[in-house]
């Protein structure tokens, strides 16, 4: 399966978000940052909720009903 970045491009992309509201209250308000902010939270959210949820329905979703793998006990160490 092949990497596509989407929770890193969110999390970038939040981050940058934060600094735009980090800068406007540094300034003192007032500044076109935060209006920049206002503009770009909701899709940037959306990309966010999106990722993230994606990434978790993939890890949890099994093809045409297939069982879960058996643990490794190597990796994962004895049952008890």
């Amino acid at each position: 399966m092949q990497k596509t970045f989407k929770r890193e491009t969110a999390l970038v992309l939040a981050l940058f978000l934060a600094g735009l509201c980090l800068y406007d209250i540094a300034a003192g308000g007032g500044t076109g940052a935060f209006q920049w902010a206002e503009l770009f939270s909701v899709p940037i959210f959306s990309l966010v909720a999106l990722a993230f949820g994606a990434d978790s329905y993939a890890k949890q979703w099994r093809p045409n009903g297939a069982a879960p793998a058996e643990p490794d006990p190597e990796i994962n160490g004895p049952e008890r």
